[in-house]
Protein backbone atom coordinates (compact mmCIF):
# COMPACT_ATOMS: atom_id res chain seq x y z
CA UNK A 1 0.00 0.00 0.00
CA UNK A 2 1.27 3.71 -0.85
CA UNK A 3 1.38 5.97 1.81
CA UNK A 4 2.36 9.56 2.43
CA UNK A 5 5.79 10.45 3.91
CA UNK A 6 7.38 14.46 4.83
CA UNK A 7 10.78 13.99 3.38
CA UNK A 8 13.34 17.03 3.85
CA UNK A 9 17.22 16.79 4.68
CA UNK A 10 18.54 17.17 8.14
CA UNK A 11 19.72 21.14 8.66
CA UNK A 12 17.79 21.95 5.02
CA UNK A 13 15.38 24.48 4.36
CA UNK A 14 12.72 22.84 1.72
CA UNK A 15 10.62 19.73 2.06
CA UNK A 16 8.49 17.35 -0.12
CA UNK A 17 6.02 14.37 0.14
CA UNK A 18 7.14 11.68 -1.62
CA UNK A 19 4.60 7.94 -1.90
CA UNK A 20 5.94 4.98 -0.88
CA UNK A 21 5.32 1.47 0.76
CA UNK A 22 7.80 2.28 3.10
CA UNK A 23 10.15 4.47 5.17
CA UNK A 24 13.59 3.21 3.09
CA UNK A 25 11.90 3.49 0.18
CA UNK A 26 10.23 6.81 0.85
CA UNK A 27 13.97 7.88 2.07
CA UNK A 28 15.30 6.36 -1.45
CA UNK A 29 12.60 8.51 -3.68
CA UNK A 30 13.59 11.83 -1.16
CA UNK A 31 17.19 11.15 -2.73
CA UNK A 32 16.19 11.95 -6.07
CA UNK A 33 13.88 14.56 -4.87
CA UNK A 34 15.61 18.58 -5.24
CA UNK A 35 14.66 19.06 -1.86
CA UNK A 36 17.28 15.97 -1.10
CA UNK A 37 19.20 15.14 -4.05
CA UNK A 38 22.52 16.31 -2.69
CA UNK A 39 21.57 14.71 0.86
CA UNK A 40 23.31 11.72 1.89
CA UNK A 41 21.12 8.63 2.41
CA UNK A 42 21.89 9.36 6.33
CA UNK A 43 20.58 12.59 6.31
CA UNK A 44 17.13 12.57 4.80
CA UNK A 45 14.45 12.38 7.11
CA UNK A 46 11.33 11.09 6.28
CA UNK A 47 7.77 11.01 8.67
CA UNK A 48 4.78 9.28 7.82
CA UNK A 49 1.39 12.00 7.13
CA UNK A 50 -1.24 9.94 6.68
CA UNK A 51 -3.57 13.01 5.95
CA UNK A 52 -1.32 13.36 2.90
CA UNK A 53 -2.29 10.01 1.41
CA UNK A 54 -4.97 11.08 -0.19
CA UNK A 55 -3.31 13.13 -2.18
CA UNK A 56 -1.66 10.34 -4.26
CA UNK A 57 -1.67 10.89 -7.68
CA UNK A 58 -0.15 7.63 -9.44
CA UNK A 59 3.34 9.85 -9.13
CA UNK A 60 6.76 9.12 -6.23
CA UNK A 61 6.32 12.90 -5.38
CA UNK A 62 3.80 15.29 -4.57
CA UNK A 63 3.16 18.09 -7.44
CA UNK A 64 3.24 21.28 -6.20
CA UNK A 65 2.55 22.77 -9.09
CA UNK A 66 -0.94 21.08 -9.75
CA UNK A 67 -3.74 23.80 -8.33
CA UNK A 68 -5.88 20.55 -6.76
CA UNK A 69 -3.39 19.67 -4.94
CA UNK A 70 -1.38 23.01 -3.95
CA UNK A 71 -4.57 24.10 -2.78
CA UNK A 72 -5.05 21.34 -0.37
CA UNK A 73 -1.94 21.29 1.11
CA UNK A 74 -1.87 25.14 1.65
CA UNK A 75 -5.98 25.03 3.00
CA UNK A 76 -5.49 22.06 4.75
CA UNK A 77 -1.71 21.31 6.02
CA UNK A 78 -0.27 24.79 6.45
CA UNK A 79 1.75 24.69 3.48
CA UNK A 80 3.30 27.57 1.74
CA UNK A 81 6.08 28.70 -0.49
CA UNK A 82 9.39 29.62 1.41
CA UNK A 83 8.82 33.57 0.99
CA UNK A 84 6.12 35.59 -1.01
CA UNK A 85 7.08 36.26 -4.90
CA UNK A 86 5.82 37.67 -7.56
CA UNK A 87 3.63 34.70 -7.86
CA UNK A 88 1.47 34.70 -5.36
CA UNK A 89 -0.65 37.27 -7.20
CA UNK A 90 -1.88 33.92 -9.28
CA UNK A 91 -2.35 31.00 -7.23
CA UNK A 92 -5.11 29.75 -6.56
CA UNK A 93 -4.07 28.66 -2.80
CA UNK A 94 -3.89 32.19 -2.10
CA UNK A 95 -6.91 32.90 0.29
CA UNK A 96 -5.51 29.74 2.47
CA UNK A 97 -1.97 30.77 2.66
CA UNK A 98 0.12 32.35 5.42
CA UNK A 99 1.46 34.82 3.28
CA UNK A 100 -1.37 36.32 2.09
CA UNK A 101 -2.64 39.88 3.58
CA UNK A 102 -6.61 39.56 2.86
CA UNK A 103 -8.11 43.25 1.24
Amino acid sequence: MIKAYYAYEKGGDCATIVFAENRSQAKMIAQTCDCCEDARYIDIRVNRIPDADKLYKGSSEIDWYDDETRIALVRDMGWACNEPSFECDNCLARPFCRWYEGE
